[in-house]
């Protein structure tokens, strides 16, 4: 859990700006292709949703703006940023999975399969034990053109993504992706950016 305390912030006035808001979040929904991504998994045998939260979190990773959090009263760069999960419990409910991201997609697939929890075993939802997560869910029966995430505290830096359902359009395949942020530290730009990155980032997954 390493980070840097961040005496001089670029957005102080946005972070105190917003910071006054009871909801102080937005979301953005677009879409994605998947088409290499999905070869990628189905050649190697991985799963697709795991995937598309690695390839992602390479992509948010490389921007400052996903790394930002409130910790102990002070603004501060995580240096790492990991990817947290929903995934399948018991009756038809859900747990929490904390993975460590690694620059290996074939490591971290192995790592990832050998922590997955039993579908059938009762419903895990222990929180992060650190703040550098991005968390990630999956509606995989829909195809949606909009989604917003539950958040229980105003300055909660963590972006919330989630997956829809995979859908063809012209020969290739397309995901819906949703975003939630936290206005204290993530603008619109940065928004923008990241669409591009995790673009690249799910066309050249063996790199």
């Amino acid at each position: 859990m390493c980070y840097t305390v961040i005496k001089d912030y670029s957005r102080q006035e946005h972070f105190d700006y917003y910071r006054r808001y009871r909801n102080p979040f937005y979301s953005m929904t677009f879409e994605l292709e998947v088409t290499r991504l999905k070869a990628f998994v189905r050649h190697h045998g991985y799963r697709t949703y795991l995937n598309l939260c690695y390839f992602f979190t390479r992509a948010a990773r490389g921007l400052e703006d996903y790394r930002y959090r409130l910790h102990a009263g002070e603004i501060v760069l995580y240096e790492e940023l990991h990817p947290g999960l929903t995934v399948p419990a018991a009756n038809g409910s859900f747990s929490y999975l904390h993975l460590v991201y690694g620059p290996d997609v074939h490591a971290f697939n192995r790592r990832a399969e050998e922590v997955m929890p039993d579908p059938d075993a009762k419903p895990d939802l222990t929180a992060a034990e650190h703040e550098n997560f991005i968390f990630f869910t999956t509606i995989p029966e829909a195809v949606f053109t909009g989604f917003t995430h539950a958040w229980d505290e105003p300055t909660d830096g963590a972006p919330r993504v989630a997956f829809g359902n995979l859908f063809e359009r012209q020969d290739q395949l397309w995901v819906s992706v949703g975003i939630q942020v936290n206005h204290c530290f993530i603008d619109g730009r940065a928004l923008g950016e990241l669409t591009r990155r995790a673009q690249d980032a799910f066309d050249s997954p063996e790199q």
